[in-house]
């Protein structure tokens, strides 16, 4: 009856209703938010953090991902598996 309205900016509110009281904040710089989005991010920032989010529309993958930050993705990737090749990722 609530029309998915909960959904609509994602899994994190359902997920902090499901996991109430047992979701505690860490330090920001842990969590890099932004860079799918944020075209001037703070490389260092970036560097430092253990965990790096592309929330938005740029992922590096895409034609329209930041080129600056490309690199922070792409040293994961496995370009060997037949998958990832036929997705024709940059």
């Amino acid at each position: 009856k609530s029309n998915l309205t909960l959904w609509r900016l994602g899994t994190l509110p359902p997920a902090l209703i499901a996991f109430k009281e047992h979701v505690h904040p860490i330090d920001p710089s842990y969590h890099m938010l932004g860079l799918g989005y944020q075209k001037n991010t703070n490389i260092e920032k970036v560097k430092r953090a253990a965990v790096i989010h592309y929330n938005g529309q740029s992922k590096p993958w895409l034609e329209i991902g930041f080129e600056h930050l490309r690199p922070f993705w792409n040293k994961y990737v496995n370009y060997s598996n037949d998958f990832i090749r036929n997705c024709h990722i940059l």
